[in-house]
C-alpha cells in the first residue's frame, strides 16, 4: 500500500503566561488556596516559567536531551502546584522533545496528557485541542498504536463533524480534516477494511479538490482511491446478512460477527448509516451496560465511531456507546485510552450542564484501573473530571450542605468524597501541596454540615457504600473518612462520634495503608477518652484493641498492655463473651510461652461453652487457634477438622464470597500444605482467597500479597518453575506499585531463597536471602516471627555473612 506523506504538524507551545481554564482542578488537584503565602508561590512558579522557557530554548536549539533532562524533573512541581496552563506547555514540550529523541514513552506520555489538558481547560472541539489530537494520532501511527490511534482520529473528525453543522469551516479545520480523513482511511485499509478505507479516503478526496491538501499528497490520495475500486466493486457481489441475521442474542460466531460488521462497512461506504446502526446494534443487543466482552468489543467500537461521525455530541445513544467502549477499555487496563474517549464525552455533558451518573461513574472506573496501573496523574485527572461532571448543572457548588436541596446534597457529598480519594492519591504520589488543598476543601464543606443531619451524611455515605464492590470511585473507605471528620463535631459524650472514629481509624490503616496516620489518630483518641471516660469505657476498649493490632509488631510491650487493659474493661460489661473471647486470642498470640498461650486458649473454651451463643467471626477463630494447637501437638485429624469446619460454618451462613472467609481460607490452606495437600491448598486459595484479591478493589499491596500467600506455601512445601516465575513477577509489581516501608519486596524475596533451596539451586538461593537480608528493613517488621525468619536467611547466606554483617548490616 503506498502511504500518504504526513502534512507537517506544527507542535503548538502555549504563551507561558496563558489565561486560566474554564473550570476548576483541571490538573488533577486545585489551584493554590488563599490561605498558601502568595509571594512564595509567585517565586515558585516564576522559577518554573524560567525553567520551562529555558527548555523551549533547547528544543529550538535541536538541544532535546538537554531539555528533556529539564523538563522531567519539573513535571512533580507542577502537578503538585496544580497549575493547569504551565502543566499543558511541560506536557506539550515533553511530546515534543521526546519525538526530537524518538522516546516513544516521553512522546506517548506528553502528547496524551496535552489533549486531556485541553479537554479541560476549553470548550468541546476548540482548535487547539484538535491539534493536540492529531499530532496524538501521528506519534500513534509511528509507533503502530492502531486502536489508540483510530480512536483519536475519530475524535477530530467529530469535532469536525460538530464544527460543520454550525456553520463554515475555516481553512485551516478543514486542511486539519482532510489529514484527518486520510490517516483514518489508511489506518482501516491496513486493518483489512477497504469498503470503510474507501469511504474516508473519499471525503479526504473532497477536501483535496478544495486545495485543502498539498498537490503531492492529493496525487496520492487519488491513487489509493483507484485501486481501491476495483476491489471493493468486486466484493460488492458478494451478498451480505441484514439486520435481522445479526442478531447478539442468537449468539452468532466469530464468521457470522465478521460478515455483519462487514455489511455495515458497505452501509456506511453506500452512505447508509442508519442500516449500519440497526446492524451494529443488533449484534450488541443481548450486552448489558458495562458488561461488554471481548467477541462483542469490534461491533462497539465500530458502533461507537459510526455514532460520531452521525450523531451531536450530546445524543444519549452515542453516550451510551461511549460509556460501553471506554468501560471495557478500562477493564483491559487501557486506561489512558478509555480516558481520552471518557474525557470527551464528559466535556460535553459538563459544557451542557447536564448531570450524567453514568458519565461519571465511567470516569471513576477510568480513574482507578489507571491508579491500578500505577499512573497517579492520570488517576488524578479523571478525579477531576468526575467531580466536575458530578456538579455539572450546579449553579453554586459552594452551597452549605445543611442548606442544599436532596438531589444537591447527594452530589456534593460524592463530589467531598472524589476530594478525599485524591487527596490520599496525592498524598502517596508525593504531591503535599495538592493534597493538603484537597484536605482544606473537604474539612470546609465538613463544616457547613449542621450536626443534626449527621445520620443523613452517614446513609449518603457509609451505609450508602457499605459492601460496594463497583471498580469505580469513591470508595468506601472515602466514605468513613467523611464521617470520621463529621463526627469530631458531635458531643463527647455522643455514643457515634468514638464509633465513626474508630472506623475511620481503621480505614486508614487497612484501606489507605497509612499506617503512620492511624497511629497518631488513634493515639488522640485514646488520649481524649482517658481525659472523659464517663460513659465511653466500650470505646476506649475497641480503640484499646485497634491500637494494639497497629503496634502489634513495633512495640509489643504496648500491645500487650492494652490488650490486657481492653480485657478487662470488656470482662467487667455482662453480654460481651464474644469480644472475652477475642481478647484472650489476642493474648494468646501475643504470648511466646507456649504453655501461658495454651491457657489462655483453654480459657477462651471453657467460656465458650459456658456461653449459648456467639458472634461467628469469634466462633471461627477461635476453632483455627485450636486447629493450629493441635497440629502443633501431632494431632492432625482434629486440626484438619476444626479447620475445614470453620471455613464450612462460613459458607454455610452465606459468606463464601465475602471478606470474612479470606483469613481462615488462607489459614487452612496453610494447613493443608503443612500436611501435604498442596493440591487442596491451590484450590482453596482459588476458591475463596483470589476472587476477592482484585487489585482494583483491595489495593495493589492486599493482592500481591494474597498471590504471596500460596508461593509461600508452594517455596516452602514444593516449588516448581512456575513458584520461581510467580515471585519473580510478583516482586516486579511489588517494587513497582507498593511503598518500600510496607515491606513486602522482602518478603517476596524471602520467599524465593526457599523457593530456590529447595530446587537444590543453592547459588540462587544465597543470592536472593543476602538481598532479603540487605534489603532495608522497616521498623514494623521486627517481630518475632519475622527474626526466627532472619536467622534462617542468615543460616542459608552462610558464616562469612554472618562475620562481617556488623559491618554491612542492612
Amino acid at each position: 500500500m503506498k502511504h500518504l506523506a504526513l502534512i507537517g504538524l506544527i507542535v503548538h507551545v502555549m504563551a507561558l503566561t496563558g489565561v486560566g481554564p474554564g473550570w476548576s482542578q483541571t490538573a488533577g488537584g486545585p489551584a493554590a488556596p488563599a490561605a498558601r503565602d502568595a509571594a512564595d508561590t509567585a517565586r515558585r512558579l516564576s522559577d518554573i516559567r524560567d525553567r520551562l522557557r529555558a527548555a523551549h530554548r533547547l528544543v529550538e536549539d535541536k538541544r532535546p536531551k538537554d531539555a528533556m533532562a529539564l523538563l522531567l524533573p519539573l513535571r512533580d512541581a507542577l502537578e503538585d502546584e496544580g497549575n493547569p496552563d504551565l502543566l499543558l506547555v511541560l506536557y506539550d514540550l515533553t511530546g515534543y522533545a521526546g519525538a526530537r529523541l524518538k522516546d516513544r514513552a516521553a512522546e506517548i506520555r506528553g502528547n496524551v496528557h496535552s489533549v486531556l489538558l485541553n479537554y479541560l481547560a476549553a470548550p468541546l472541539n476548540a482548535p487547539d485541542t484538535v491539534m493536540a489530537e492529531l499530532a496524538l494520532a501521528e506519534t500513534y501511527r509511528r509507533y503502530d498504536i492502531r486502536e489508540a490511534q483510530l480512536y483519536v482520529l475519530m475524535n477530530v473528525l467529530a469535532a469536525g463533524k460538530t464544527a460543520r453543522w454550525g456553520g463554515p469551516l475555516s481553512d485551516d479545520m478543514e486542511e486539519t480534516l482532510a489529514m484527518a480523513e486520510a490517516l483514518t482511511g489508511q489506518r482501516l485499509q491496513a486493518d483489512g477494511r477497504p469498503e470503510l478505507a474507501l469511504f474516508f479516503f473519499r471525503r479526504a478526496q473532497v477536501l483535496a479538490r478544495k486545495g485543502r491538501m498539498d498537490a503531492v499528497n492529493a496525487g496520492k490520495l487519488d491513487t489509493v482511491i483507484g485501486e481501491l475500486e476495483a476491489p471493493v466493486a468486486g466484493r460488492d457481489r458478494n451478498p451480505l446478512p441484514g439486520p435481522d441475521d445479526c442478531l447478539g442474542s442468537a449468539r452468532p460466531d466469530a464468521t457470522r460477527m465478521a460478515a455483519c460488521r462487514q455489511a455495515a462497512d458497505r452501509a456506511i461506504m453506500t452512505g447508509n448509516a442508519i442500516l449500519a446502526d440497526k446492524i451494529l446494534s443488533n449484534l450488541l443487543n443481548d450486552v448489558p451496560l458495562g458488561s461488554l466482552r471481548e467477541e462483542r468489543y469490534d461491533a462497539a467500537r465500530d458502533l461507537y465511531l459510526l455514532r460520531q461521525l452521525n450523531r451531536e455530541d450530546h445524543d444519549p445513544a452515542l453516550l451510551e456507546s461511549a460509556d460501553l467502549v471506554a468501560n471495557y477499555l478500562a477493564s483491559i487496563n487501557e486506561a489512558t485510552v478509555a480516558a481520552l474517549i471518557g474525557t470527551r464525552v464528559a466535556r460535553t455533558v459538563i459544557d451542557r450542564g447536564t448531570y450524567d451518573p453514568r458519565i461519571a461513574q465511567m470516569c471513576g472506573h477510568i480513574a482507578r484501573r489507571a491508579l491500578r496501573n500505577g499512573s497517579a496523574e492520570l488517576a488524578l485527572r479523571m478525579l477531576a473530571v468526575q467531580r466536575a461532571v458530578t456538579l455539572s448543572g450546579i449553579a453554586d457548588a459552594d452551597t452549605p450542605l445543611s442548606t442544599a436541596t436532596p438531589d444537591i446534597l447527594e452530589r456534593q457529598v460524592i463530589a467531598a468524597l472524589l476530594q478525599i480519594e485524591s487527596a490520599q492519591i496525592a498524598s502517596t504520589a508525593n504531591y503535599p501541596r495538592v493534597a493538603a488543598a484537597e484536605w482544606a476543601d473537604v474539612d470546609r464543606l465538613v463544616a457547613t454540615v449542621a450536626l443534626g443531619d449527621f445520620e443523613k451524611i452517614e446513609r449518603l455515605t457509609t451505609i450508602n457504600y457499605a459492601g460496594v464492590k463497583d471498580y469505580v470511585f469513591p470508595s468506601y473507605a472515602a466514605a468513613v473518612e467523611f464521617v470520621g471528620r463529621l463526627a469530631r463535631g458531635l458531643p463527647a459524650q455522643d455514643p457515634r462520634r468514638d464509633e465513626a472514629i474508630a472506623g475511620w481509624i481503621s480505614a486508614v490503616e487497612a484501606w489507605w495503608g497509612d499506617s503512620v496516620r492511624a497511629d497518631a489518630m488513634a493515639d488522640e483518641a485514646i488520649r481524649e477518652i482517658r481525659a472523659a471516660p464517663e460513659g465511653r469505657l466500650t470505646a476506649l476498649a475497641r480503640l484499646l484493641t485497634l491500637r494494639a493490632g497497629l503496634v502489634e509488631t513495633t512495640n509489643p510491650a504496648l500491645t500487650v498492655r492494652y490488650t490486657r487493659e481492653a480485657y478487662e474493661i470488656v470482662a467487667s460489661q455482662p453480654g460481651r463473651e464474644s469480644d472475652r473471647i477475642e481478647l484472650l486470642l489476642d493474648m494468646a498470640s501475643d504470648q511466646t510461652d507456649r504453655g501461658l498461650s495454651l491457657a489462655l486458649v483453654g480459657e477462651a473454651q471453657k467460656l465458650r461453652e459456658a456461653t449459648g451463643t456467639i458472634n461467628l467471626r469469634t466462633q471461627v477463630r477461635l476453632d483455627l487457634k485450636r486447629s493450629f494447637l493441635a497440629f502443633d501437638d501431632g494431632d492432625h485429624a482434629l486440626a484438619l477438622r476444626l479447620g475445614e469446619g470453620a471455613v464450612a460454618s462460613l459458607v454455610a451462613a452465606g459468606k463464601g464470597d465475602s471478606w470474612a472467609i479470606v483469613e481462615p481460607a488462607r489459614n487452612l490452606a496453610g494447613l493443608y500444605a503443612a500436611l501435604g495437600r498442596m493440591d487442596d491448598a491451590r484450590k482453596t486459595y482459588e476458591t475463596y482467597v483470589f476472587p476477592l484479591s482484585d487489585p482494583v478493589l483491595v489495593g495493589e499491596e492486599k493482592a500481591i500479597s494474597d498471590q504471596l500467600g500460596l508461593a509461600n506455601l508452594e517455596s516452602y512445601y514444593g516449588p516448581d518453575e512456575k513458584t520461581v516465575r510467580t515471585l519473580s513477577a510478583l516482586l516486579d509489581r511489588a517494587r513497582r506499585r507498593v511503598k518500600d516501608d510496607r515491606d513486602l519486596g522482602r518478603r517476596i524475596l524471602r520467599a524465593q531463597a526457599f523457593a530456590y533451596l529447595g530446587l537444590g539451586e543453592g547459588a540462587k538461593a544465597r543470592e536472593a536471602a543476602l538481598d532479603a537480608l540487605r534489603t532495608p528493613k522497616p521498623p514494623a517488621t521486627d517481630t518475632t516471627s519475622a527474626r526466627e525468619d532472619r536467622k534462617l536467611l542468615e543460616t542459608l547466606v552462610g558464616a562469612d555473612w554472618l562475620g562481617s554483617r556488623a559491618a554491612d548490616a542492612p
